[in-house]
């Protein structure tokens, strides 16, 4: 998985986040972060930070995450083209599962996104009814041991949708620090009785 040093890249009075915990009592639980904002360059950046699951309280039926943020081992950041954050929009609207692959050096990190079916129950004025609401589950995993996994609900689903929507508007803006190449003069072209393209294989 990739490790980025985030405080040196943020620019935290432009950055949105959304953040969820998902404890279990089983203790295989991971809070992420998903956090647009600038990079050094003034560039929209959308970064993923994951922790596991440190332990559980039987009695509050709650989960502490904070004793694994800084342990390497149990922690981790990727960071979202605005390409694969398309492709998750995408899986979000036809439900096909999204995979995507990071290798940095000898590390291979897999991001996927899952559809599966919750069933939900609604208190009706005949009593309880179940029905299936679209879900989602998040697994981000390092080399095969590393491994964050999310359920997310039909709700949290699209808010993410709308930060992923946001990132991929701003990702469209060019930082004012860029300076565009500036087109160079042609020689003019004689004419010709065929299209230019007659040549492009699509």
């Amino acid at each position: 998985m990739t490790y980025y040093n985030r405080l040196s890249f943020i620019d935290y009075t432009n950055s949105m986040k959304f953040t969820l915990y998902k404890p279990n009592s089983k203790n295989t639980g991971a809070a992420f972060s998903f956090d647009l904002t600038k990079d050094k360059k003034g560039n929209a950046v959308m970064y993923v930070s994951m922790i596991q699951q440190h332990s559980w309280n039987d009695k509050t039926k709650s989960g502490s995450f904070k004793e694994n943020a800084k342990n390497p081992e149990k922690s981790g950041t990727i960071k979202l083209s605005a390409n694969e954050s398309g492709e998750i929009l995408s899986s979000f609207k036809t439900r096909i599962p999204f995979v995507a692959f990071h290798r940095n050096n000898e590390d291979t990190t897999i991001i996927k996104f899952t559809p599966w079916d919750k069933k939900r129950k609604i208190m009706g004025k005949d009593g309880d009814e179940w029905h299936e609401t679209p879900a989602f589950g998040i697994s981000v995993s390092r080399n095969s041991s590393q491994v964050y996994k999310l359920p997310l609900e039909a709700g949290e689903t699209e808010v993410l949708s709308e930060l992923l929507k946001k990132y991929i508007l701003e990702s469209f803006v060019v930082a004012d620090s860029y300076q565009a190449p500036q087109p160079k003069q042609e020689a003019p072209k004689q004419e010709t009785s065929e299209l230019e393209d007659s040549d492009v294989p699509f």
